[in-house]
């Protein structure tokens, strides 16, 4: 697992044909048409954050390395757990502030770090993306996390409505 300042974001989407709008999130892709989406929680952690996390890990489907990129924090600060967030990142080697490296960038095998980094985001009401990479290129599926407490898979191909139920 790697952590990313933003220019390395850029750098690694670039690489792989993502476009970025304003240096600041995932640029929309209308080619991403399919769309299911999720509520996890109700205005506080509900506790299915983890099964919800563990769902969308399973929906992006095979990867080779996936981008997790938050994208704004501070939304609900009461909510946020910032000792608990900084504990992970630091059993991670990384020391640097969320602000100054707002990129996850996990590789194959790595499935249970992104279910346990997806987690704290939507336990932490924060917005973030979720792109995987297969080879190179962007798979042609996303997922969106909102800090209202909802998660959408975005994808080219049909996806089922349920595809993120738990």
């Amino acid at each position: 697992m790697r952590f990313f300042e933003l220019n390395e974001i850029w750098d690694w989407c670039a690489e792989r044909g993502i476009e970025v709008e304003d240096r600041t999130l995932p640029a929309s892709d209308s080619r991403l048409s399919h769309v299911a989406r999720t509520q996890y929680a109700s205005g506080q952690r509900s506790g299915r954050e983890g099964a919800v996390a563990a769902r969308c890990v399973r929906a992006l489907g095979e990867w080779d390395e996936c981008l997790l990129w938050v994208t704004h924090t501070g939304i609900w600060s009461s909510s946020e757990d910032w000792p608990a967030y900084y504990a992970m990142r630091g059993a991670q080697g990384e020391r640097r502030s969320i602000e100054s490296a707002p990129g996850h960038c996990f590789e194959d095998g790595e499935e249970a770090p992104l279910r346990q980094f997806l987690t704290a985001v939507m336990e932490n009401g924060w917005d973030a993306y979720v792109i995987p990479a297969v080879r190179g290129a962007e798979t042609g599926v996303r997922l969106r996390i909102s800090h209202d407490e909802y998660v959408e898979l975005q994808s080219r191909r049909p996806v089922q409505s349920d595809a993120l139920a738990v």
